[in-house]
């Protein structure tokens, strides 16, 4: 069970397993139902499906675009609901099954998305003029009549990202990928089913979970986590390793680093982790609880800095 602790709402629900597929929308929709049959806005729902359909899976009500969108509005009111520390959406490696799964920043995670289309494109010959601009036209078109716009780009190659929210997705024939808010991967997903005349689905998957910080929000993650024992492990740091300066910086900026948007992969001098860490060096230093010397190596000067015990 999971209560709301704004509203003191109760979800017939636990954090940390799988509640369903989006797979099976009969399915995921009962089960949305019964776990938010406690809230305010179960009762606006509760008689929106129709008798019919209810009794009979293979009801065409199923398969319409109007049960389309009532999940996805349940899904919406499930995600207001996610508990603090927890993200609503799929399980890390899936792309279908959805539950409230554990999370350092909660709902900041992006999914990156990839998903491969057959439109006739093949490497080394392209698409035809022709069929590459009814490609680029019917995405548009059904991606636009969902609430999505379009960010176009090119002069001699045509480059298109499908945009709503934080979501951004890069359109090639082959292939739709990035990132994108858990909220939109059902809606994207269903879309894609349904194919068209340029184009089919051929498979879905999720490969990684990031966050959507800014530098900023990044380096406030940071501040909020770590900041109480930053001090304390970088002057053990120098007091156990005898490496240099930005070696031992770099591999504390390393061990903190989180994947992100903007900085997917490893860190440099200026990702936030990094700079973290060095505003904390710089005011060990500066307070004189680390000393600096200067090592002189072949034709390189290396900084090395050891603890000034006697000023903590």
């Amino acid at each position: 069970m999971i209560t709301d602790q704004k509203t003191q709402n109760r979800l017939h629900a636990d954090t940390g397993t799988e509640l369903f597929s989006i797979r099976q929308r009969k399915e995921a929709v009962t089960r949305m139902l019964d776990i938010l049959k406690e809230t305010p806005e179960y009762l606006q729902v509760m008689n929106h499906i129709p008798a019919y359909a209810m009794d009979d899976d293979t009801s065409e009500w199923w398969n319409s675009e109007e049960s389309e969108n009532f999940m996805n509005s349940l899904l919406e009111v499930m995600e207001s609901y996610t508990p603090d520390g927890y993200r609503f959406g799929p399980k890390s490696g899936t792309a279908d099954l959805y539950g409230y799964w554990e999370s350092k920043t909660g709902r900041t995670t992006l999914f990156h998305l990839l998903f491969s289309l057959e439109s006739g494109y093949e490497w080394g010959k392209g698409l035809s003029h022709e069929k590459t601009d009814a490609f680029y036209k019917e995405i548009k078109e059904k991606f636009n009549e969902e609430g999505f716009d379009t960010d176009e780009t090119g002069c001699i190659s045509q480059v298109m990202y499908l945009v709503k929210g934080k979501t951004r997705l890069y359109v090639h024939p082959m292939e739709i990928s990035g990132y994108c808010e858990t909220p939109h991967i059902p809606q994207i997903t269903a879309i894609l089913k349904k194919g068209g005349r340029t184009f089919r689905l051929v498979k879905d998957t999720i490969a990684e979970e990031v966050y959507s910080f800014t530098d900023e929000e990044e380096m406030e993650y940071y501040r909020a986590r770590y900041g109480t024992c930053i001090h304390r492990n970088i002057l053990d740091a120098f007091n156990n390793r005898r490496a240099g300066k930005e070696d031992i910086l770099s591999m504390m900026a390393s061990r903190i680093n989180v994947a992100t948007t903007s900085h997917l992969h490893g860190i440099g001098y200026d990702s936030p982790a990094y700079r973290f860490v060095h505003e904390a060096y710089d005011r060990l230093v500066n307070n004189g609880k680390l000393k600096e010397n200067i090592r002189k190596t072949g034709c390189c000067n290396i900084i090395m800095a050891i603890s000034n015990t006697n000023a903590i």
